[in-house]
């Protein structure tokens, strides 16, 4: 789904020249028969299992058959990085997520578990913020394509407590009553 097909069956002996047409079946969609090279291109828009008859005429009316299967997938959708950086509280946090090995655009969910507190996932794939609660924090982001495949990677982030403020002094004297 998404690339660009392109196949060429031929017909051989009879009188030139040919055309070829659809006898049977369908072609996966997003793909045409050019009816007088026999060509078969675009770019498949479903995924499925497209099976059909191709009929080829020669300049004499005879004809030939020939069946074909073709089958479309689906891209694997890749999503960089591996891990995310652990952050700080209170410390602004960025980082982006890609995808690879579909058709843009992307869009990005996060379809399990929960971001950070106070971080939030653009759809484009960025993750700002800064976070308001110490702890660790599991999620799965999923990247979809432009043809809706998709893919997802499961995260771990940990947000360590912020700086420590020192109070001063240590001690405080006694007071005396009146």
């Amino acid at each position: 789904v998404g690339v660009s097909y392109s196949s060429t069956p031929t017909a051989t002996g009879g009188t030139s020249p040919y055309t070829f047409s659809l006898q049977s079946g369908a072609l996966p969609t997003g793909l045409t028969l050019n009816t007088s090279t026999g060509a078969i291109t675009g770019t498949p828009t479903a995924a499925g299992t497209y099976t059909f008859a191709l009929k080829a005429t020669d300049s004499a009316s005879a004809t030939g058959f020939a069946n074909y299967t073709i089958t479309v997938s689906l891209p694997t959708i890749t999503l960089s990085p591996t891990t995310l950086p652990n952050g700080t509280n209170g410390t602004a946090y960025s980082q982006t997520v890609t995808a690879s090995g579909g058709t843009g655009p992307y869009t990005f969910a996060v379809t399990s578990g929960a971001l950070p507190t106070r971080l939030a996932l653009a759809s484009g794939g960025g993750i700002t913020g800064t976070p308001t609660a110490a702890g660790t924090y599991n999620f799965t982001i999923t990247g979809t394509d432009a043809f809706s495949s998709t893919g997802s990677r499961a995260y771990t982030v940990t947000i360590a407590p912020g700086a420590v403020l020192p109070v001063n002094p240590a001690t405080l004297p006694d007071g005396t009553t009146g």
